[in-house]
């Protein structure tokens, strides 16, 4: 979630409070307190024109495209080190090639891995991690989304694939840019949620492995059907939306933290039976405070639903302030805060305590610098996320940082 570059002084003071928001009713170390379930409304995309599109187009799997790597990863620069957590220490980390670590017309958001989309850890032969990017002002078209399919088969030589999100028309004829901000994503069988925008009635994208489709035009700058076959802004493949979530209470308010919640960020628990998707909210305003959220996993790896209503088993508040990324497991709750200026800090929250790793002068943050998203992978025992800032925004605010994907074992988390 980008921090307007306005609020970078008042965000200083507040966030760098190393433990206590901005407000003096509430502490980062208060624990998790109860607060009213949403329900989602789901939208199914017509079959038809999903059958349509698979028709006029090759259908590859994932696989496929995690084995047509187009781009490797890197190691990282001193400065990108420097943006990775102190404690717990990342015990993984890779970094983008230069035009992605320093674009400002993309920015990263959500991660997932196979880990999430299948016990064993991977999907069919392949280790793959999912990177979400949402398009900036500077790309023209704000909250296009697109995915950053890593294969991560061999760990010391990553390589990567992207892929654009789609929506298809209401009969399969065309489709058009989804629009998503990535901040969080959550991968279970072939389906792949993505937190949509805020101040909107949509919560959830949902994409499917099964819908992935090789664009005939890969020199066209437009989307769908064109002259030459079809488009996806040149990227040789897209992935079809198969349906969306909407919010039972109408318009997502970013602004108020008791009205309908604008989910910022999500991920998958496997640890809970069945499987389940949590999400979070983001406020650059340090006196409100987010709500987490679980929804449990039904038939076809969507959502448990009945009539079409999807609704929440938990809902709880947290007095954590930028909470970026989410995470749930084994009864524990993980969020990530973000600092516009130091460390971002990593909480551990239940309904009893709330807890966080300490280094330095006992400072708890500690965490990656402008974190995003969380995942957990329990088929390794790590955790990943990734830093959003490009090199050249660190640069303008002179900073020391930039882009990485890096990992944590669960167990060193503090709680």
């Amino acid at each position: 979630m980008r921090i307007p570059k306005v609020l970078l002084l008042a965000l200083a003071v507040a966030a760098g409070a190393l433990a206590l928001p901005g407000t003096a009713s509430a502490a980062y170390s208060d624990p998790l307190t109860t607060t009213t379930k949403q329900n989602l409304v789901w939208h199914a995309t017509p079959a038809a024109a999903l059958t349509t599109l698979d028709g006029a187009l090759p259908n590859v799997s994932l696989n496929t495209v995690v084995n047509d790597t187009s781009y490797d990863m890197t190691g990282c620069t001193g400065a990108e080190k420097a943006a990775l957590p102190k404690a717990p220490v990342a015990t993984k980390s890779m970094c983008w090639d230069a035009d992605r670590a320093g674009t400002t017309t993309w920015s990263p958001q959500g991660i997932t891995t196979s880990g999430d989309a299948d016990d064993d850890g991977k999907w069919g032969a392949d280790k793959i991690i999912l990177s979400g990017w949402h398009g900036t002002d500077a790309l023209g078209r704000y909250n296009d989304a697109r995915i950053q399919a890593i294969n991560y088969d061999n760990p010391a030589a990553p390589s990567y694939r992207m892929l654009y999100l789609a929506v298809p028309n209401s009969t399969g004829s065309s489709f058009t840019a989804a629009q998503a901000h990535m901040g969080g994503m959550a991968w279970y069988g072939d389906k792949i949620y993505v937190t949509a925008e805020g101040s909107t009635s949509t919560a959830i994208r949902v994409f499917s492995t099964k819908h992935i489709l090789q664009m005939t035009d890969t020199t066209s700058n437009a989307i769908g059907k064109t002259s030459g076959g079809y488009a996806a802004y040149t990227y040789k493949y897209a992935m079809m939306e198969v349906g969306y979530y909407t919010y039972a209470g109408g318009i997502c308010s970013m602004a108020s933290d008791t009205g309908v919640p604008c989910f910022s960020s999500m991920s998958l628990d496997r640890s809970t039976t069945p499987a389940s998707v949590v999400t979070t909210e983001y406020f650059s305003d340090q006196s409100l405070h987010g709500r987490l959220y679980r929804y449990p996993m039904g038939a076809d790896y969507l959502l448990a639903a009945s009539s079409g209503t999807a609704a929440a088993t938990e809902a709880v508040r947290s007095s954590v302030g930028n909470m970026q990324g989410v995470l749930s497991n084994n009864g524990k709750w993980y969020v990530a805060h973000s600092s516009a200026t130091i460390n971002g800090q990593l909480w551990t929250q239940t309904t009893a305590k709330s807890s966080s790793a300490t280094c330095g002068s006992g400072t708890a943050a500690c965490w990656a610098v402008h974190p995003e998203a969380l995942t957990y992978d329990s088929s390794t025992g790590l955790v990943w996320s990734q830093s959003e800032w490009s090199t050249a925004d660190c640069t303008a605010q002179n900073q020391t940082c930039g882009r990485s994907v890096f990992a944590v074992p669960l167990s060193s988390l503090a709680g």
